[in-house]
């Protein structure tokens, strides 16, 4: 598919999650909007009446959802979709919710692994332990971590996440338009009385699109560290129409 410089190869344990009902095939990727699709796919199962409902957010990402590997060949009669984002206020709010927010443990080890290599001399115990992992200290990480195959799911790359470039989808939405392009899916599909959830129950939201907060944590990083960022993810940035980023220069 021409320059591949930037491609990186899909993890083959990848899912996609369907639903029967309405031949749906969904496959997700972290920090856009799982959380409203996960309730959305439950109304459609008939397990809630919609998508409104008082579910418990835990439940609701512990649960097991219908799948088949990203790389089946079955279901080619279901309507196949995803949802991408700006690559860069995806990165911040992967960061915002998963470092200024209580730690789950996993991401506590990865902190502490951030702050070990960015700031040897900081204590983790004790009454001077280091403060919380800094957004320049997060995306030195990004850009040192090795390999880049084995990226956390919440910063990984979209393309590898759903395959792009080996698979092909009948619906690809924007975060950034996420509530219209989703109702119009629904629509599409026939699940005419189904809607995307108010935004009073959507679950970790860091405002992280708002442009005012995204230049303010980007003006913490320096130039040539943008760069590189954008290096990185610049074939989610080609792939998905978003352009380089000018506005932080």
């Amino acid at each position: 598919m021409g320059n591949t410089t930037y491609y990186h190869r899909p993890n083959k344990m990848s899912k996609l999650i369907f639903n029967e009902q309405y031949h749906l095939l969904y496959c997700r990727i972290a920090k856009i909007g799982t959380t409203s699709w996960k309730l959305i796919l439950l109304v459609l199962s008939g397990e809630l009446n919609n998508t409104n409902a008082d579910y418990s957010f835990r439940k609701l990402h512990d649960r097991k959802y219908p799948s088949v590997p990203l790389s089946s060949n079955d279901k080619q009669n279901y309507t196949s979709f995803l949802f991408v984002r700006h690559p860069f206020k995806r990165l911040l709010s992967a960061y915002r919710d998963k470092f200024e927010t209580t730690l789950e443990p996993s991401f506590k080890k990865i902190e502490r692994q951030i702050i070990s290599q960015y700031r040897p001399n900081a204590s983790m115990t004790g009454r001077n332990m280091a403060p919380k992992v800094s957004f320049l200290e997060f995306v030195k990480f990004l850009l040192n971590y090795k390999p880049k195959s084995n990226f956390n799911e919440h910063w990984d790359f979209q393309h590898k996440v759903c395959s792009l470039c080996d698979r092909s989808f009948d619906f690809i939405g924007h975060f950034e338009n996420m509530e219209k392009e989703s109702n119009y899916l629904l629509n599409y599909i026939g699940a005419t009385d189904v809607f995307f959830p108010d935004h009073k129950y959507n679950f970790h939201v860091t405002n992280s699109t708002d442009e005012n907060i995204y230049l303010k944590y980007f003006s913490q990083i320096p130039p040539k560290y943008i760069i590189k960022l954008y290096e990185l993810y610049k074939m989610d940035f080609d792939l998905f129409g978003y352009s380089f980023p000018d506005e932080l220069f």
